[in-house]
């Protein structure tokens, strides 16, 4: 589980139990009177079982062209942070297409080696 913020990449503790909500109330980056670094920040994770990162936004796991940009410009640094191979596939979008019977979009950006070819 990862997310981005103030220009860094910042990586939760290995095998944590935590959501990101909890992770970011942990940080003290989030508080029950404001969420906004929960709806604006850029954040995600790696699911080593589909070989693939995740990127999206705010509860509704939401992304746009500026987000899709920033995962763009950033392939490089989240292989590093996150120890991924180059052949990692990155979506935009939540891991599950379907969670609690709400359908979320999901698109295929490329593998961190095509997008770092790119940029």
């Amino acid at each position: 589980m990862f997310c981005l913020k103030d220009g860094e990449i910042k990586v939760a503790p290995r095998d944590t139990a935590m959501s990101h909500l909890e992770w970011f109330e942990a940080e003290r980056w989030v508080t029950p009177d404001d969420q906004h670094f929960m709806e604006a920040t850029v954040r995600g994770m790696f699911i080593p079982d589909k070989n693939a990162i995740f990127l999206y936004r705010g509860r509704g796991f939401f992304f746009d062209d500026d987000l899709i940009a920033e995962a763009n410009r950033r392939a490089r640094q989240l292989q590093t942070a996150l120890m991924l191979d180059a052949h990692v596939m990155v979506y935009a979008g939540p891991a599950d297409t379907v969670i609690r019977g709400r359908r979320y979009e999901q698109k295929l950006l490329g593998t961190i080696e095509s997008l770092t070819r790119k940029g």
